[in-house]
């Protein structure tokens, strides 16, 4: 079968001249989203190695808010960060007062224990593991590069990770993706990653769903990700506090959401914003194509 999800482990050795860079105390998921801020500014003023491009910045900003927020709601405050810089990425250190809590993912337990998120940050991570020192569990992973060795797109992240959290539905997912999707930018795609996981974590929890459907299309100037369930339909609608960070979301963007019920059964969940690109390596725009680009590809 492999090694386990999150093996017990401690972190790679970084060298002598290795430190702490940025740190941080948590203590609501509403104060996440600022110190996620604080992290993408120290980023873009030199937090990070000579190898990073935009991309490699999204997937911190992701692993930051999965395993923070995971400490959150299922370790004990107070919940510490710490981020080193490395020759070829970022050592992520995660810890919580709760050392008899191991990291869970979701694999063959109830998933309204959550735990769901940690298949994706395993997933950006060049290693990852956790750890007991001086009465507090940390939980780390280390992300290279992408130059360094990570070759995969955001299309495939975002294929990989619908099929990850999904695991636990009878059926796996149908998941199309049509568009430049590579090409937008970094801060919409992390959250186009959030509002895929609070919504499939949603299906999964609360819809009784055999499964989902998920397409993400970048067309007309306008990103759309759209989940669409099986399930019992609105009574399993995402609660008023993932609604609330869903639509937060999407107005940060100058975008919408909408939550209504499926063709036929189920809920069916629309996110969308105007599409924003990222700079080109010459230092303009990236192209925006106005129409998608090749066929959609399903999984």
């Amino acid at each position: 079968m492999g090694e386990a999800p999150w093996p017990h482990r401690p972190p790679p050795e970084l060298g002598s001249d290795a430190a702490v860079g940025w740190t941080a105390d948590v203590d609501t998921l509403p104060g996440l989203t600022a110190l996620r801020r604080q992290l993408r500014a120290a980023v873009a003023e030199g937090f990070a190695p000579d190898c990073a491009e935009d991309d490699d910045t999204e997937w911190l900003l992701l692993a930051f808010e999965e395993l923070t927020s995971n400490a959150l709601r299922h370790g004990r405050r107070p919940v510490r960060v710490a981020i080193t810089t490395t020759a070829h990425g970022w050592l992520l250190d995660v810890s919580d007062a709760a050392p008899g809590l191991p990291p869970t993912p979701a694999v063959g337990r109830d998933p309204s224990d959550g735990g769901l998120g940690l298949h994706l940050v395993a997933r950006l991570c060049a290693s990852h593991g956790w750890l007991v020192e001086d009465d507090r569990k940390h939980v780390w992973g280390l992300l290279v590069c992408a130059a360094r060795g990570r070759a995969n797109g955001v299309a495939d992240r975002f294929r990989d990770t619908a099929v990850d959290l999904t695991t636990a539905l009878p059926s796996p997912p149908t998941v199309h993706v049509t568009g430049p999707v590579d090409d937008l930018r970094e801060d919409l795609v992390t959250d186009l990653f959030a509002v895929l996981h609070e919504a499939l974590i949603n299906v999964v929890r609360h819809a009784r769903a055999r499964t989902v459907s998920v397409s993400l299309a970048v067309a007309s100037g306008t990103v759309t990700l759209q989940v669409v369930d099986d399930g019992i339909g609105m009574k399993a609608a995402p609660r008023d506090g993932g609604l609330a960070d869903l639509r937060r979301r999407a107005t940060w963007h100058g975008g919408t959401l909408s939550v209504g019920p499926g063709t036929v059964s189920g809920t069916r969940l629309t996110w969308s914003a105007p599409a924003s690109w990222r700079p080109s390596r010459n230092g303009g725009a990236a192209p925006k194509p106005e129409t998608p680009t090749g066929p959609p590809a399903g999984r």
